[in-house]
C-alpha cells in the first residue's frame, strides 16, 4: 500500500511541474516577422547579424558600452522630431500617449517575448522610432526640395555622417522596430504641403535606393503589400514579385553546372542589361545573362539577413535563398570568380580576392533549407541540357583535358601544325613519284 502511495506521490508532483511549465509557456505569435538569428548562422559571420553602431529595437537594447554610448544620438533625433511636428507643445507627453496603444501590437511582430516592461518598451519604440525617422529626413529629404519644415538642427552632423556604419545596422534581422511605428510617427510630423504630402515609404525608398542598394539593378520597390519591417522593404528591391516558374512543390531542384563548365560548353556569360531586378537572371539562344552584382560593404549583410529573414518567414516562398544557392552552385572556385569579373557581372569593390569572393558565395546557405521547388529550376534545366549535348560536352572535354594551360594550348597547335606538314609531304611525294603522261606515252 505505501509504495502504492510513493508511486501516486511521484506521478503527482511530474504532472504538477509539468502543468506549471505549460503554464509559464509563452504564447507563440502567428504572425510575428522579426526572429533572433540561429546560432549556427551567426557563426558563420557574427557582424553581419549585430549591430556595430547602433542598436534598433529591443535585442540588443543597452546590450554593450558602445551601443550605450551611441543613445545620445537618438535622443537628439528625438528633440528634432518633435519640432517637426505638428503641435510640439506637450509633444512629448502626446507621443507616449500615442505609441502606449500600439504596445500589444508591436510585441506581437517579435518571435519570442520581450523582457521589458511597457515603459520600456514605449520609450524604446518612441526613441528608436524617432531617431530613424528623422535620420531618413535630414539625409533623403533634399530630394524633396522644400517639402519637410526648416528646423534649427539640435543633432550633431558629424555622427550622421556614418551613414554606411548605420544604414548597415538598419538592414540586420535583430535590429529592427515594426514598420507601422515608423509610418505612424511620421505621419505626426508636419510638412509644407499638407494637400500633398510626402509618403514615408517614397522617403525609405529614397533610403535603400540611395544609401544601400544603389548600384544593384533593382526590381520595382512599390507593392500594395504593407512592410513588416526594413528587412521586408529590402526585399521588395531584390526579390522579384512574380510568381514561382516552378509550381510543383515535388519537382526535385537541379543544380546548374559551373560557371567554368558553362564556359567551356561554349555559353557566352553575359552581364544583364536590361535591369529588372538582381535575380532576373536568363539563359537563352546560348547566352547566360545575370545582372551585375556588387560586393561592397552591404552585400554579405543584406544577403545574411534575408536569408535568416527568408529561413523564418512563412509569407514568402524564399526566392532569396534560391537566388543565393544558384550563386553557389554557379561559383565553385576562384576562376568562376574570375570569368564574372572579366564579364562585368562581378563587381569587386571590397578588395577581397577572387578566392576570399568564392568563399563568400559557398557559406551563404551553410547550415540553411534550400526548397525543393526552385525558381530557378527552369534555367537550370537548360543550362545542364546545354552542357550535356554531345557536341558542346565534347568540346568541354578537350578544352578541360588540352587546353587548360597556355603551354598546352601551344603544344597542341605544334602538334597540329607538324601533322598538316607531314600530310602535306606526303601528298607531294606521292606525286612526285607519280609517273606523268608524257613519261608514259614514252
Amino acid at each position: 500500500m505505501a509504495e502504492g502511495n510513493r508511486n501516486e506521490q511521484f506521478v503527482g508532483n511530474v504532472v504538477s511541474s509539468i502543468r506549471t511549465m505549460l503554464e509559464q509557456l509563452p504564447i507563440v505569435n502567428v504572425g510575428c516577422s522579426i526572429y533572433r538569428v540561429p546560432k549556427l548562422l551567426r557563426e558563420m559571420n557574427n557582424i553581419a547579424f549585430i549591430p556595430q553602431v547602433i542598436s534598433i529595437g529591443p535585442f540588443h537594447h543597452r546590450s554593450r558600452e558602445d551601443l550605450i554610448s551611441t543613445e545620445q544620438y537618438k535622443l537628439q533625433g528625438l528633440v528634432n522630431f518633435q519640432l517637426r511636428m505638428t503641435n510640439n507643445i506637450n509633444s512629448l507627453e502626446f507621443l507616449v500617449e500615442t505609441v502606449q496603444n500600439w504596445v500589444n501590437e508591436a510585441r506581437n511582430y517579435y518571435a519570442e517575448p520581450i523582457n521589458m516592461n511597457d515603459e520600456d518598451f514605449v520609450r524604446m519604440l518612441l526613441v528608436d522610432g524617432c531617431f530613424i525617422v528623422e535620420l531618413l529626413i535630414l539625409n533623403y529629404g533634399k530630394y524633396y526640395r522644400d517639402a519637410f519644415i526648416g528646423i534649427k538642427s539640435n543633432v550633431d552632423l558629424q555622427f550622421y555622417k556614418r551613414l554606411l556604419h548605420i544604414g548597415a545596422d538598419l538592414v540586420k534581422l535583430e535590429n529592427q522596430i515594426p514598420f507601422f511605428v515608423l509610418q505612424h510617427l511620421f505621419n505626426l510630423i508636419k510638412q509644407k504641403d499638407p494637400f500633398q504630402p510626402v509618403p514615408f515609404d517614397s522617403l525609405t525608398t529614397l533610403f535603400f535606393r540611395y544609401g544601400i542598394v544603389n548600384n544593384y539593378y533593382l526590381s520595382n520597390p512599390l507593392s500594395k503589400k504593407c512592410p513588416k519591417h526594413f528587412i521586408d522593404f529590402l526585399s521588395f528591391f531584390l526579390v522579384p514579385t512574380i510568381p514561382s516558374k516552378n509550381n510543383s512543390k515535388e519537382e526535385e531542384s537541379i543544380i546548374p553546372p559551373s560557371i567554368t563548365e558553362l564556359h567551356e560548353a561554349g555559353v557566352t556569360i553575359k552581364k544583364a542589361e536590361n535591369g529588372g531586378g538582381l535575380m532576373n537572371v536568363s539563359f537563352k539562344n546560348g547566352v547566360f545573362e545575370i545582372p551585375p552584382i556588387l560586393i561592397d560593404d552591404y552585400f554579405e549583410t543584406m544577403m545574411r539577413n534575408l536569408i535568416a529573414f527568408e529561413h523564418f518567414y512563412v509569407g514568402n516562398d524564399n526566392k532569396c535563398i534560391q537566388y543565393v544557392s544558384l550563386l553557389e552552385h554557379l561559383i565553385c572556385t576562384e576562376k568562376d570568380v574570375s570569368l564574372l569579373v572579366k564579364a562585368g557581372i562581378i563587381v569587386n569593390e571590397i578588395g577581397g580576392s577572387n578566392i576570399e569572393v568564392s568563399e563568400m558565395f559557398n557559406n551563404l546557405c551553410k547550415f540553411v533549407t534550400v526548397p525543393n521547388c526552385r525558381h530557378f529550376n527552369h534555367i537550370n534545366k537548360s543550362l545542364r541540357e546545354h552542357c550535356n549535348r554531345r557536341w558542346n560536352k565534347a568540346i568541354a572535354t578537350l578544352k578541360h583535358n588540352y587546353f587548360n594551360t597556355p603551354w598546352a594550348i601551344v603544344s597542341f597547335l605544334g602538334v597540329i601544325f607538324l601533322l598538316v606538314l607531314t600530310i602535306l609531304q606526303t601528298i607531294f611525294s606521292g606525286i612526285s613519284a607519280f609517273p606523268s603522261k608524257s613519261n608514259l606515252s614514252k
